[in-house]
């Protein structure tokens, strides 16, 4: 009993955080969950970070890492070879000359993204498995990776490791999004064009068809979200 009421009051000497303390430590986690839809900053670093500071099985978990990355890296890039047929797939419509500007323009984004998105997961699988195929391979994947700390004498990657290493599966979501933006934006311009009139197609193509996507994109954040949670759950262990 005493334990639990020492856990529901503040120690001696705390202060109580402020509202705008609390306010912006929720959009700084909200944020960071935000980001991590894109880049999982926090979960590639701390993975890392483990791995290479568990020395006894420092080789045989890199190795892991390693294969994972090289097919992770392999998905990514067929994935966003298919999402560039079907942006270009897009500009053989009949009326893409009719299209509003907007539409093209995210169109052409998307292709450029998809298609850097398959250009970068060929050089970082390249560069794995070159890193992978060297005489010492720990070494090399550490050097690349990261460097130590004078200090704490703790390995630590490189801050924008996480980035580099998420930038193809970055590529493909910024594709995907940018193509159907502008699908969108060019449905809802048609249903616009015929005043919104119930009666009409178009209105009625535009309805439907957010309605799918909305219900698409709920899943997918609500997905993501559960996915990062229950990651930064694992990271930091369990509440005693």
């Amino acid at each position: 009993m005493k334990d639990g009421m020492e856990l529901g009051r503040p120690k001696a000497g705390s202060r109580k955080p402020s509202v705008p303390q609390i306010m912006f430590g929720s959009f700084r986690e909200g944020s960071s969950k935000l980001l991590s839809l894109l880049v999982p900053r926090h979960w590639s670093r701390s993975t890392l970070k483990d791995i290479v500071n568990t020395e006894d099985r420092r080789p045989e978990l890199i190795g892991t890492y390693i294969e994972c990355e090289i097919t992770k890296m392999n998905t990514t890039g067929v994935t966003a070879a298919l999402i560039a047929g079907v942006i270009s797939s897009g500009f053989d419509w009949y009326n893409i000359d009719d299209t509003a500007w907007v539409t093209r323009a995210m169109w052409f984004s998307g292709l450029i993204l998809a298609v850097a998105s398959v250009a970068s997961s060929a050089i970082q699988t390249a560069n794995f498995l070159r890193i992978k195929c060297s005489r010492d391979f720990t070494t090399s994947f550490i050097e690349a990776l990261g460097n130590y700390d004078t200090k704490g004498g703790h390995w630590h990657p490189h801050a924008l490791t996480p980035y580099v290493l998420g930038g193809p599966t970055l590529h493909l979501k910024l594709a995907v999004l940018a193509f159907l933006v502008g699908l969108f934006y060019e449905i809802w311009r048609a249903a616009v064009a015929a005043k919104l009139a119930w009666k009409s197609d178009e209105l009625r193509i535009a309805f439907i068809a957010t309605v799918i996507g909305g219900f698409v994109v709920v899943n997918y954040i609500f997905a993501s979200f559960t996915l990062v949670q229950n990651s930064m759950h694992i990271r930091k262990g369990p509440k005693v």
